[in-house]
């Protein structure tokens, strides 16, 4: 049968048509192939440079995409090199998108916002400690220099003096001992006992009678069991009892409840003396804050303080508010242990 064949003729590249033409003949066609074989050639060049052309373009382009992404990475890794350099916590990052690199930088700025904000307060409490500190090392320094040099003080006088020194001590003891739970950043005790609100009021009134007796201190309790620390719950209501004996005239009564309300317990404090100005009640609870009027009284400020830091660590909150007529009405309150039989896993 007829048949095709590629055929190389000399330098000529030939395809050959062979078709039987009779007995014992044949008829064959030939035509070249040389400009197919010219076009084919370039069209392969073309390829290969298009293909080069593409690779360096991917490339180029792969390159510019990973760029893109990665610089938002290469900027936070430049920020946390710089704070680490320089201390400089303002360094923030722009976010633009919404997307995991965008996130993480949120989440970069947020850190060092968090950051800036504690290291602010930590200065702010040694500013505040140093100023507090000052005048009652100031005044125990001057008595023990006197006791020192005067040989010939009266007895009575030089008792005075030491009275005063031991008063001093005590000062800077509680005001030191403030100062150490407020820097605390965890509290050292985890919360998985079940405290009886009731039973460390009561143990706090107990003290606070035998400290002021010239005081009534008219307790209403009933029983509320709370899940935390009894030390610094203890505390807590000390210091808010504390408060109300500062401010208490002599013969007046200083009220105190014990409360549970729905998943709340609550204890509140109340006094009858000048009570609280409308202008510092936002304020009662900061550190070192103290009112006007208050500063004639011993105190370093930080009782009220420490008293929302404990609440705050077991999940309530405390408020101070003007009470009926006349005085002061403090509300700590707290999450409630409603079945005794639950415990923290």
């Amino acid at each position: 049968p007829p048949f095709f064949a590629d055929v190389r003729l000399g330098e000529d590249h030939l395809l050959v048509y062979t078709a039987p033409d009779g007995p014992g003949t044949a008829v064959q066609v030939a035509r070249t192939l040389s400009d197919s074989d010219r076009a084919l050639h370039r069209l392969a060049r073309i390829l290969v440079l298009v293909t080069l052309a593409g690779t360096a373009v991917a490339g180029a382009l792969s390159r510019a995409v990973a760029s893109a992404l990665l610089r938002p990475v290469l900027r936070l890794g430049e920020a946390a090199n710089h704070v680490a350099d320089t201390r400089d916590l303002s360094r923030r990052l722009e976010v633009t998108g919404s997307d995991e690199l965008s996130r993480l930088a949120s989440g970069f700025n947020t850190m060092m916002s968090a950051l800036d904000a504690s290291l602010r307060a930590q200065r702010q409490l040694v500013a505040d400690a140093s100023h507090e500190l000052r005048t009652p090392l100031t005044s125990l320094r001057t008595n023990l220099e006197v006791l020192a040099r005067t040989d010939h003080l009266p007895i009575e006088d030089r008792q005075q003096l030491l009275s005063d020194v031991v008063n001093q001590l005590e000062e800077l003891t509680v005001l030191v001992t403030d100062l150490v739970d407020l820097a605390r950043d965890v509290e050292p005790e985890p919360l998985v006992d079940e405290v009886g609100l009731d039973e460390v009021v009561a143990e706090v009134v107990e003290r606070a009678r035998r400290r002021a007796p010239e005081l009534r201190f008219e307790v209403d309790t009933e029983p509320v069991l709370v899940r935390g620390s009894a030390g610094r719950l203890g505390r807590a209501v000390t210091n808010l009892v504390d408060n109300a004996v500062k401010w208490s005239p002599a013969g007046e009564p200083v009220e105190i409840l014990v409360r549970a309300d729905g998943d709340r317990a609550e204890v509140s404090v109340r006094d009858y003396g000048p009570g609280i100005p409308p202008g510092d009640l936002p304020f009662v609870f900061d550190r070192f804050y103290r009112a006007q009027s208050d500063r004639r009284l011993p105190g370093s400020g930080l009782g009220l303080a420490i008293v929302r830091q404990v609440a705050e660590f077991h999940g309530g909150s405390v408020t101070a508010e003007a009470a009926e007529g006349k005085g002061a009405r403090l509300r700590l309150r707290l999450p409630r242990v409603i079945d005794p039989n639950h415990h923290l896993s």
